[in-house]
């Protein structure tokens, strides 16, 4: 029996250790997924607000703000708590442990999500009216259902998380992109043909929400799941295993209950801080729009390092239950090289291109480009601190280390509301205060993450994570600044933009190779990485 389980923990020794190439290419996979999503939910909005207007998108906003509220206080946290626990009994060569983990996750918060649905369809005529907005009260309604789906969801994907699977994940979220948009525009569309009010017809809308996530929720409980059966002992008790959901969970919903609050007391600080330098109400809000602009780019390159974020945390939970410190070590290197692999450029060409980039995507808004140009360019170092923030907070999520992250993000907010609130009050800055207290803070948030790390013993790599990319980024940055003038000049400003792009992003890998940055063990972690290293002949 002792020798039976030995030969399972060290195939699970042997499972952990591939997964080191697996968490990227499941990164992959989510990453094309949230491109696709905020793709189609971008197709979703923008046409919306032109057929709602101010007032439907409004009763929209605010309900779609009451979800997200109660969707953090059932959801946020679960996917990564569960995804935690599996694949720390996979580690430890107890698999059959992670079922009652899914067992126990499944009953306890598919109740919350119901109980906050009934609570919220009855009383969304209250609610609507406690926000100031008692025309929203059936858009919230519409959305009511969705607490019990996402409930369900977030257990199942974060179950098959935890088995290095991130194909459920990935599907069911661009089946709720799909069903937002295609039902929630097209009741809309419907509603307002019929003589509804806009704010009637946001009920609508909003009602695609709930049934994207009805189809999620339906394509993961068809999913099959991997059947496992325990390996010695009797795991976790019903009771432990909660706590331990618990434990972890609610650290991360804090910490993401946090940033939304210092988020929305953003917005009021910002709009009251412009109107105290004699901006009025309406310049207020249309300034902070073109800032909300400026920033829906700016979280772009974003999902792809989310979703790197939640592949690494099974492999390396696993790693760390099997106490091999090594290869836990090489995972959070390898992560965190290529968040900044792939932030950097991006930062680098918000600073460069930024002006054309938003021309070409809101070509009808002139004024607004040339508005918010500048303030691109100030978020872009932002776009690798994020980068740094998510992959950080991952791994000190993965370590066990949960409150942490709470921690930071806290001191992280108070230093975002304190520089917006000094800078926007300077006329020389007004909403150029705001990125730059986005940038503070999660440069801030970064640096007291990464000292977590070092005190952790899981001290950072600077050389490979850090000087290298940005080496091959800069190089990069200039090679852009020496040909804009005569390619934008030669082929236009459109045309200009995606030529320098295709030439900047080559020209970088070049860089990357020249300088180091991407030896081959890093190139074997991608998908045909094998091929790439023949072709490029790496070593």
């Amino acid at each position: 029996m002792n020798g039976e389980k030995g030969l399972m923990v060290a195939g699970g020794v042997v499972a952990v250790a591939k997964r080191r190439s697996s968490f990227v290419e499941g990164a992959l996979i989510l990453g094309v997924s949230g491109v696709v999503t905020r793709l189609i939910g971008a197709f979703f909005k923008i046409p919306l607000g032109n057929l709602l207007g101010g007032s439907g998108m409004g009763a929209f906003t605010v309900a779609y703000q009451i979800y997200s509220a109660l969707f953090l206080l059932s959801t946020a946290g679960l996917p990564v708590a569960i995804s935690k626990m599996v694949a720390e009994a996979r580690g430890r060569g107890c698999p059959g442990e992670g079922k009652r983990i899914f067992r126990v996750a499944l009953g306890t918060f598919s109740l919350v999500g119901l109980l906050l649905s009934a609570g919220l369809w009855v009383a969304s005529p209250q609610v609507a009216a406690l926000v100031g907005s008692p025309q929203a009260a059936p858009a919230v309604r519409a959305v009511a259902p969705s607490l019990f789906l996402v409930s369900i969801a977030a257990v199942i994907r974060g179950y098959h998380q935890g088995l290095g699977d991130m194909v459920p994940t990935a599907v069911s979220q661009v089946l709720e992109a799909v069903g937002k948009l295609v039902v929630g525009y097209g009741a809309a569309v419907i509603l307002l043909n019929r003589g509804c009010s806009p704010a009637q017809a946001s009920a609508g809308a909003i009602g695609g929400v709930t049934v994207g996530s009805l189809l999620g929720c339906l394509y993961l409980l068809l999913h099959p799941r991997e059947e496992e059966e325990g390996i010695g002992g009797r795991g976790l008790s019903v009771g432990r295993c909660l706590v331990r959901l618990l434990a972890i969970s609610l650290p991360v919903m804090a910490g993401s209950l946090v940033l939304s609050l210092s988020n929305l007391m953003d917005i009021a600080i910002v709009m009251n801080r412009l109107q105290d330098i004699g901006f009025s109400q309406q310049a207020s809000g249309g300034l902070y729009g073109t800032y909300n602009m400026v920033t829906t780019l700016f979280h772009l390159p974003q999902t792809l390092i989310t979703a790197l974020g939640v592949s690494l945390i099974p492999p390396l939970s696993g790693a760390l239950s099997r106490k091999n410190r090594m290869l836990a070590r090489r995972l959070s290197d390898s992560a965190l090289e290529f968040a900044a692999l792939l932030s950097l450029p991006a930062g680098v060409g918000f600073c460069l291109l930024g002006r054309p980039l938003l021309e070409l995507i809101y070509f009808a808004r002139p004024q607004d480009c040339a508005l918010g140009a500048p303030l691109l360019v100030i978020l872009g170092p932002g776009v690798f601190f994020v980068a740094m923030t998510t992959m950080t907070n991952a791994i000190l999520q993965a370590m066990g280390r949960v409150r942490t992250p709470v921690y930071t993000l806290a001191a992280g907010a108070l230093c975002k509301l304190g520089v917006t609130y000094v800078l926007t009050g300077k006329p020389t800055v007004h909403i150029g205060g705001a990125p730059w207290g986005t940038v503070c803070c999660y440069g801030l948030i970064t640096l007291l993450n990464l000292r977590a790390l070092y005190r952790a013993g899981m001290g950072v790599s600077w050389d490979k994570v850090f000087f290298r990319p940005a080496l091959a980024a800069g190089l990069m940055g200039a090679f852009l600044v020496f040909l804009r003038l005569p390619v934008e000049g030669a082929l236009g400003p459109r045309w200009g933009f995606a030529a320098l792009t295709l030439s900047g992003a080559a020209f970088y890998g070049l860089m990357l190779l020249a300088v180091g940055a991407l030896p081959r063990e890093d190139i074997l972690l991608l998908p045909g990485g094998k091929k790439l290293a023949k072709v490029l002949r790496l070593k």
